[in-house]
């Protein structure tokens, strides 16, 4: 298989060399860097175009002319990869020597998997390594593995790229986007072994509580959520699962190509679910506290609360 890396810059010249300089510690190297910088006004390109010399595999650097934001640079430089295999790669993490040869093995053995996640360990700005991995700071504040989605530690099938571009960057991330697809069609995998360091600095584009260097619990994340007004959040996910259906439900031909088409109309019907969940919950905030009894047990009653935090979220509904 031919492995791509495919990487957005953006005045990245502080941490970047020592980045590409895990690239070529890989115990199985990569046939290919795809580059796409976003208009770094810094030494960025000056560091890539000194790897360039110096790399035993095909880099290639491309200049955006207009800058064209985080999510559609990312776009740009999949949709430019050649190998079966791409990996996603920010500007300052460093990878572990065996990163691309753990993570192509997977898809190797398993075929129907499209997308798989590696966790990471949280270091600070030096690269000092903390006790804790993003993966364990999401089941820390009492997340599921399935919401753990990081674009610099993803690899996907070059295929994949068929079905998720191009990315609404209206409403959606690339990474949340490119593996929403492969978490509802069962075709994503997640390797709980960290694969590299995930560097935590003052210009990281995320900066959640899963990111966190220190210890991290379910009551920091109450404290930080409590009860405020999440309807804005709220309508950024419904604007997220409808452009998920509309997206599946027009490439039924790319999922049969994939060998994914049985799953997709269990999958719909979740989404439908799930919107109808989503407007619900967001029509409760316009009610005053008695109008909303009745229909928050109505909500428990058709089990949507369950798209939520179950009993909790609805004990919440009542309260905020």
């Amino acid at each position: 298989m031919k492995i791509s890396i495919a990487m957005a810059t953006y005045n990245g010249g502080s941490y970047l060399a020592d980045q590409l300089e895990s690239f070529l510690c890989q115990t199985l190297l990569p046939d290919e860097l795809v580059v796409c910088d976003d208009g770094s006004s810094d030494n960025t390109i000056k560091i890539l175009e000194a790897f360039r010399v110096k790399a035993p595999f095909d880099v290639r650097i491309i200049q955006n002319q207009s800058n064209l934001g985080y999510t559609k640079n990312f776009e740009k430089a999949l949709s430019l990869c050649e190998g079966d295999i791409i990996f996603l790669s920010d500007q300052d993490d460093v990878w572990f020597c065996n990163k691309l040869e753990v993570m192509t093995e997977v898809f190797a053995v398993y075929r129907g998997v499209f997308v798989v996640q590696a966790d990471m360990v949280l270091t600070d700005s030096n690269l000092n390594p903390s006790k804790y991995t993003q993966l364990g700071n999401i089941l820390a504040i009492g997340l599921g593995s399935d919401t753990y989605v990081a674009g610099c530690g993803t690899a996907i099938r070059k295929q994949w790229l068929d079905l998720v571009l191009p990315i609404p960057s209206d409403v959606v991330e690339h990474d949340n986007w490119i593996h929403r697809f492969a978490t509802y069609l069962g075709a994503r995998m997640l390797i709980e072994t960290p694969l590299q360091y995930y560097r935590r600095h003052g210009e990281n584009a995320s900066n959640s509580l899963a990111s966190s260097t220190k210890k991290v619990s379910q009551f920091q994340a109450a404290r930080i959520h409590g009860l405020q007004d999440a309807t804005d959040g709220w309508k950024a996910e419904l604007a997220r699962i409808m452009a998920t259906h509309e997206r599946l439900s027009n490439h039924a031909h790319t999922l049969t190509r994939l060998g994914l088409y049985s799953r997709n109309t269990s999958v719909l019907q979740e989404l439908e679910f799930n919107i109808a969940a989503l407007n619900d919950r967001i029509n409760l905030m316009s009610c005053s506290r008695v109008k909303r009894l009745p229909k928050v047990f109505l909500m428990l009653a058709s089990r949507k609360y369950r798209f939520f935090a179950g009993w909790k979220s609805a004990a919440k509904d009542l309260l905020r």
